[in-house]
């Protein structure tokens, strides 16, 4: 099976679960109890007999002849919280999933792989128990044939026959623009098809290897420029807090999924610092430029100076969107008399809201704040500091993930000027980065007590070897050669840990059987780590197997555009492409 099968399969396993207060004399302790992942942790409580993933819970399993329950989710997600609530602190779904399984919760931020036989995302509390049941009886009835559909799919695909046509980069580029261009939402920017249905999501890689391509047409230029112009006016951003959602739910981003991503921040900083000097924008600079100092203001954390990995949908009650939209009452009570008037004249309060909050036992309408004609400034000010909804209560994760750090660096990177702004956050982070990576036992992540967490993999170690290239190129010759030095180590290392004669691995040590690797990994809201690793003289992008997954769909390893134009040296020029 393919890593991407055995990620996307993980991703989706019995789906998420989030914050919870269980009630300590009617629940016991289980595994997950003052776990340092803060995800796992509040699971810690729950009637669910919580198991960690590692070996001696697979042992457990083959020893009881149960199925693994695998329940991943992470820190921030509001349907984890959902799930949680309806599912896992009910008791009768407890004492089934104690009697019938082997129940594993994983913060899928530290353990994003495997490959079940059955999957599914979020599911009230009368489907979950139904599938439940079909599931225990399927296993009693057909264990065998299970068991060899699990063997079968562990088997390592048949090697693919050499062929004597390779891919170059012109031909991959000119492939990926024409896939992607009956996607191209002309009107509000983003995609069309293929992002689940109406969602919009800020698809990082394919914009920024549109940013880095020299030619574009006039049509793909428009498409560019509409995408980040509705993405950094509308709602897909914090207008009064900073930094970027991970998506919206509507396709004219207004609605906005109010989880805030470390991943999301870097790439689209860097991607609007890119937009900004291709297209010569003052504006794009600037909103690159807020998206750092948001990180910096409210992920930063001193004790591994590195930069914590998300903020929360939900808010300290466990209410989506209640740290970020505001309810007619609490404008009243925040702004004077002009700035509501115009609030209410420009947000139009006098029509249904696309959110409802609990207060005071009903619920009110809210309101996702968008800057005015007028007042903006106070306005923003009074509501950014409003002791009404403090920005420093937002729920925040505790733990920093090494590889969203290099992420980073990249856009710290991007954003270096001749007064030296960023120069000081940048090398600091590049020399914690280096620190971390270069231990005997790397991890994953970092909690904010410096406790290791998870082992570090291929994303890691791309991320941020990608993050120190495009630091060297801010320093004065003699310091960046030093780097290059390191960074020549990290690249050996990552080979050493990862690149097997199957290929790529995604961690050093799989638990499961049949995790052979792949020769290119697709880019999913992160770029392909394979195409950074690759990005050197000595690669495999001549693998058969890299050859027909890039040509097979191009806009989903968009990454290797320029992956493959670095190593062809060969400048792209591209014919204009017309449908």
């Amino acid at each position: 099976m393919t890593f991407l099968k055995q990620l996307l399969a993980t991703l989706l396993v019995a789906t998420f679960s989030i914050i919870s207060n269980a009630d300590s004399n009617k629940t016991l302790q289980n595994a997950l109890y003052q776990h340092d992942s803060a995800y796992l942790a509040m699971h810690g409580l729950d009637p669910v007999n919580w198991l960690v993933w590692n070996a001696n819970t697979l042992a457990k399993a083959k020893a009881e002849n149960k199925i693994i329950m695998v329940s991943s989710g992470y820190f921030s997600c509001h349907w984890c919280h959902v799930m949680h609530n309806e599912n896992y602190l009910d008791n009768r779904t407890a004492n089934y999933l104690n009697q019938h399984f082997i129940s594993v919760k994983i913060d899928r931020e530290l353990t994003p792989e495997g490959y079940p036989f059955y999957a599914f995302t979020y599911q009230p509390k009368p489907d979950f128990f139904l599938s439940l049941e079909k599931i225990q009886i399927f296993w009693q009835r057909a264990a065998d044939k299970i068991t060899a559909t699990a063997i079968a799919a562990a088997i390592p695909p048949a090697p693919i026959k050499n062929n004597d046509s390779k891919l170059t980069a012109k031909e991959f580029t000119e492939q990926m623009l024409q896939q992607l261009y009956p996607q191209m939402d002309m009107l509000s920017g983003g995609l069309t098809r293929g992002q689940g249905g109406a969602n919009k999501f800020p698809n990082a890689p394919i914009l920024k290897t549109l940013l880095s391509l020299n030619t574009l047409s006039e049509e793909q230029q428009d498409w560019l420029t509409t995408t980040l112009d509705q993405m950094q006016t509308e709602h897909l951003i914090d207008h009064v807090h900073g930094g970027f959602y991970r998506y919206t739910i509507d396709p004219e981003w207004q609605i906005p999924h109010f989880e805030k991503m470390l991943y999301t921040q870097a790439q689209l900083a860097e991607i609007f610092f890119m937009a900004g000097k291709m297209f010569n924008r003052k504006d794009y600079k600037k909103t690159a430029t807020e998206t750092l100092n948001y990180v910096q203001k409210r992920l930063y954390q001193a004790n591994s100076g590195l930069y914590l990995s998300s903020q929360s949908a939900v808010d300290k009650n466990q209410i989506e969107a209640a740290d970020y939209v505001w309810t007619e009452a609490e404008l009243k009570a925040t702004l004077n008399p002009k700035e509501f008037a115009q609030v209410s004249k420009e947000w139009q309060l006098d029509q249904t809201a696309h959110y409802e909050i609990p207060a005071k036992g009903k619920n009110r309408q809210g309101w996702s704040p968008k800057p005015t004609e007028k007042y903006w400034a106070s306005i923003k000010n009074k509501l950014e500091n409003s002791t009404i909804k403090p920005a420093n209560q937002i729920p925040t994760d505790t733990k920093s993930i090494l590889g969203w750090n290099g992420l980073l660096l990249s856009a710290f990177a991007k954003g270096v000027t001749p007064d030296n702004t960023n120069r000081q956050e940048g090398q600091q982070l590049a020399n914690s980065l280096i620190k971390h990576l270069s231990t005997k036992q790397p991890a994953r992540a970092i909690s904010n007590q410096n406790v290791k967490m998870g082992t570090a993999n291929i994303q890691d170690y791309a991320y941020i070897i990608q993050g120190l290239k495009d630091w060297q190129t801010t320093l004065p010759e003699k310091q960046a050669k030093t780097l290059s030095q390191q960074i020549s180590k990290l690249e050996q290392t990552a080979k050493e840990k990862s690149l097997n004669p199957q290929g790529w691995l995604y961690s050093e040590a799989p638990l499961l059987p049949g995790q052979t690797g792949s020769w290119a990994i697709a880019d999913d809201p992160i770029p392909s780590p394979t195409a950074i690793l690759e990005n050197n003289p000595h690669n495999n992008l001549q693998k058969t197997e890299a050859q027909t997954a890039l040509a097979k769909n191009p806009l989903s390893f968009a990454s290797y555009a320029t992956t493959l134009n670095n190593n062809q040296l060969i400048p792209i020029e591209l014919e204009e492409y017309t449908p």
